[in-house]
């Protein structure tokens, strides 16, 4: 490209009467107006889209922005910012969010680095950047976190109403999990759900008919199939360690479906110590020994994946990723370090079983959020405003092909909800979800029990010990201790 050659540059315009000719312009104009840029950001986007500084001028009296004190320009200073969040079960959205802010860093004057740590590594890494006062820069929150953390968390109540606004409102689930007493220290961007995944092929040898459409309706009659199919050899696969993702999801749901719950609507009685809970995790522990394979006391949340792709198990708790992984390899874009062996037209999914007290499932949001100990917490901030525009959010959504189920219901026709029937379970998480601490709220103490694996280990050690009324009047204890009651 020669340099004098005018038709092939992007040339900014020379003052600020003619900027609103300018298409680049309208379109920063319209941008600012409909995420409410902060002055920064638009000056930001400017420079990005090669606009004069008369011009941009021009964009920041028309949205009121123009009123902020000059400043030295921010590129003389070399700023860093480190991202932290836990590794995505879908690796072409981690590319995506890698590439996306290594683009934005070199835009912006900014170094990024990104890392990713295994799921249960995640907390007790945030745990003492907090407590030494350094650390990641940009933080992905799980759930109900921000209740421990939000006084090291930068307030996030524009950008929020911001993406509240741009997608048509915030789930209340969402809401109730990621938000602090009504206020934002974090910005949402929903979580990877949990269903059902099973072999077509395998539910039939074990005799069901149709198994598309006849997975089981209740726990009693699942576990009666995993005890057929564990005869068989393809037990069913668990994750009951100390992992955020799917032990959390079998046991909360579990505990509600037979009436127990962490505390009652007035959120300091603890209810978990329910004889119909008891009893009914008294027969898990023997349901465990003939449906389930016993090693996923051990499991964190990639050895189920890892088993049911290489044909070890017939069924587990999941979220999308096993299917998609399958969907992969078999066009041979596997990332995975195994050999991927079961072809994913024999995988389906079903929502969760009932029990006596309902059908139930635990859902809270991730989020984003801008740690207030960083030194530069205000490109933190300008990052994620720009990560969570539509043009950055939505094909970083795309990338994991449905696998997070959003924050907010203008995503909801998108064809990676709507154009697949077997992950049709998926999204419907939320008619049917409650959040951790329920019947209480989604607060400091329900976030302490989570961090503590308190339901968690209540199967676990039930389990171990046979003892299941022994187990959660251990958790009973606990929980009392947590809630102050």
């Amino acid at each position: 490209m020669g340099s004098g050659d005018p038709a092939t540059l992007l040339s900014p315009l020379d003052d600020e009467e003619k900027f609103m000719s300018d298409p680049r312009v309208d379109s920063l104009l319209d941008e600012a107006l409909r995420l409410r840029l902060s002055r920064r950001s638009i000056v930001r986007r400017g420079a990005v889209l090669g606009i004069s500084t008369a011009a941009v001028g021009g964009v920041l009296s028309s949205t009121g922005r123009a009123s902020a004190a000059r400043r030295a320009p921010t590129f003389v200073q070399e700023r860093q910012l480190n991202t932290l969040q836990a590794t995505y079960f879908v690796p072409a959205g981690q590319e995506f969010f890698t590439q996306m802010a290594q683009e934005w860093g070199s835009q912006n004057g900014v170094t990024v680095t990104t890392d990713y740590i295994g799921w249960p590594d995640l907390q007790p890494r945030i745990a003492a950047a907090v407590e030494g006062g350094s650390g990641a820069d940009v933080i992905e929150m799980w759930d109900t976190w921000p209740y421990l953390y939000y006084e090291n968390m930068v307030p996030m109540d524009d950008q929020v109403g911001v993406v509240n606004d741009e997608y048509g409102g915030l789930y209340e689930w969402v809401v109730k999990t990621a938000s602090v007493d009504g206020k934002w220290y974090s910005i949402p961007h929903g979580a990877s759900s949990s269903a059902f995944a099973y072999r077509i092929s395998l539910f039939e040898e074990a005799g069901i008919e149709d198994p598309k459409n006849n997975f089981p309706k209740t726990y009693e009659e699942l576990f009666a199939l995993g005890k057929t199919l564990k005869e068989m050899g393809k037990p069913f696969g668990q994750a009951l360690g100390q992992s955020l993702g799917d032990p959390p999801s079998f046991a909360y749901p579990y505990m509600w479906a037979y009436g127990a719950m962490e505390v009652e609507d007035d959120g300091t009685t603890v209810a978990i110590n329910k004889p119909e809970f008891v009893e009914a995790l008294q027969a898990f522990t023997q349901h465990w020994k003939d449906a389930y394979d016993e090693t996923g006391l051990s499991w964190d949340d990639g050895a189920n994946n890892r088993a049911f792709l290489s044909d070890q198990i017939s069924g587990t708790l999941n979220g999308s990723s096993i299917y998609l992984a399958a969907v992969a390899a078999k066009a041979g874009e596997s990332k995975l370090d195994y050999e991927v062996q079961v072809d994913p037209e024999d995988i389906w999914h079903a929502g969760y079983p009932s029990g006596p007290a309902g059908r139930f499932n635990a859902l809270g949001s991730r989020s984003m959020a801008a740690m207030s100990y960083s030194p530069n917490a205000d490109a933190a901030v300008e990052l994620l405003e720009y990560f969570y525009t539509p043009e950055v959010f939505i094909p970083w959504l795309e990338a994991q092909g449905g696998y997070i189920i959003p924050m907010a219901p203008g995503y909801a026709d998108l064809e990676m909800y709507t154009g697949n029937p077997s992950l049709a379970p998926y999204p419907e998480v939320s008619d049917y979800s409650r959040n951790k601490g329920f019947a209480g709220p989604a607060n400091q103490m329900a976030a302490e029990s989570s961090a503590r694996y308190v339901i968690v280990n209540t199967f676990a050690q039930a389990i171990q010990s046979g003892d299941a009324a022994g187990a959660v009047a251990q958790a009973e204890a606990q929980l009392k201790r947590i809630y102050g009651s």
